[in-house]
């Protein structure tokens, strides 16, 4: 198929396949020439060529040290996780307050799979994750969960959720991301007398919801194309 793109004077320029033909007329003699076009140039900015490393601050705002990873599989698909470990009673743990009775010492693993509409890394996306929890927790006034507040907890957490998040260029490497979800799951667990004596009261299973929330920091590695 032809498309006509130019017309001067004595000359036609049209578009056929994967060709540019110029065809000029000089008296009664026509001249043609066919020039092989490039396919089409997409651009993107900041395309990645390698894998992401980011951490979670909200995380970090309740005591958990974490880190994240991110592979693309394609323009569009990725893989990842992330990974949160707390050995420590206090949400800070150079906190050495002996009148605050709050205990909390967790570790969380978390793959997901992410679907970016656009393009890997930039604007709107949506996810799958996977979780499980350990912890050993009391003291803590958390909604809905009255035995953290009034005993000692000690157990396993499993779920899986949705999200959905934004993430923005704030740099040539650097990026930041907001995400929101929910995960349903299934805890069980050891409950004690209190959230710093040992007496065993017996097990507690059930059901429980687990919202997400990240904002995030997330360093790009690898190679990244410049624009064209």
């Amino acid at each position: 198929m032809a498309v006509l793109l130019v017309g001067l004077t004595g000359t036609t320029l049209r578009a056929q396949d994967s060709e540019v033909i110029f065809e000029r007329t000089i008296g009664d003699e026509v001249m043609t020439v066919a020039v092989q076009r490039e396919a089409p140039v997409i651009l993107r900015q900041h395309p990645v060529h390698g894998f992401a490393l980011r951490n979670n601050l909200a995380y970090d705002a309740i005591g958990t040290p974490n880190l994240g990873i991110e592979i693309p599989l394609s323009d569009n698909v990725s893989i990842g996780g992330s990974f949160g470990f707390k050995n420590w009673d206090r949400i800070l743990f150079w906190d050495k307050n002996q009148d605050n009775p709050a205990k909390w010492r967790n570790m969380v693993i978390m793959p997901e799979f992410r679907y970016y509409p656009a393009f890997i890394g930039s604007g709107h996306f949506f996810g799958a994750d996977l979780m499980y929890m350990h912890y050993n927790a009391g003291g803590l006034k958390i909604p809905f969960y009255k035995e953290l507040e009034e005993h000692r907890v000690q157990g396993n957490m499993y779920g899986m959720g949705l999200f959905y998040g934004y993430s923005w260029w704030i740099g040539r490497r650097w990026r930041f991301e907001a995400e929101i979800g929910l995960s349903g799951g299934w805890r069980s667990e050891r409950v004690f007398e209190c959230a710093w004596c040992g007496k065993d009261l017996g097990t507690n299973k059930g059901m429980v919801l687990i919202p997400k929330v990240g904002l995030n920091f997330v360093y790009t590695m690898g190679k990244i194309a410049k624009d064209e």
